[in-house]
């Protein structure tokens, strides 16, 4: 495995474009217990679209992870790294940028697609310490290897130090995180 090294304000630097639109004045995250999910995205194709992926066909490795939960029906709060790939910005590109927590709508992924794992159920102020420490979770240079999934990896190593979830709980939803959408190659 090769070395990744951190990449300065968790690949935000020197980027032309804003961060995605944040729904969270429309849908504010209510002061009131929630489940908190990991969602693994179902492979999207046939052929490999992440960073980590090489060769034509996807594995478990190429499922996007992000931690999240449902302030209001039809809107979920994501704690995620995103992919971007403007070719006019500085290298490296693509990489994967950390843009904070943001709410979204109308969210196919979450609504339909995606295996919703569930960690277990956050008070409010706990999720806003896990939104705090995801700004702790360094956002690697692309280098073949790292991708969403090691950062989740960190965000959860962070959550299980802070006692907000329990390591066998982590494990366990990890594990099924690997083979929730069928047999997929090993990388």
């Amino acid at each position: 495995m090769s070395t990744a090294t951190p990449m300065p304000e968790q690949g935000r630097a020197g980027l032309s474009l804003p961060s995605p639109i944040n729904m969270d004045w429309t849908f504010p995250d209510r002061d009131v217990p929630l489940p908190v999910y990991l969602l693994v995205q179902a492979p999207s194709s046939p052929t490999s679209s992440s960073l980590a992926g090489v060769g034509p066909a996807q594995t478990w490795r190429d499922l996007h992870w992000s931690l999240s939960w449902q302030p209001a029906e039809g809107a979920w709060r994501h704690v995620q790294v995103d992919m971007y790939d403007v070719k006019t910005d500085p290298a490296p590109q693509p990489r994967y940028v950390f843009w904070g927590a943001r709410t979204t709508t109308a969210d196919a992924a979450a609504e339909g697609s995606a295996a919703r794992l569930e960690l277990g159920t956050l008070a409010r102020d706990e999720r806003r310490r896990v939104e705090q420490m995801a700004w702790e979770v360094p956002v690697m240079y692309p280098n073949g290897e790292w991708n969403c999934q090691n950062w989740v990896r960190g965000l959860f190593e962070r959550m299980v130090e802070a006692g907000l979830v329990k390591q066998e709980r982590v494990d366990e939803v990890v594990k099924v995180a690997e083979t929730v959408h069928g047999d997929l190659p090993v990388p």
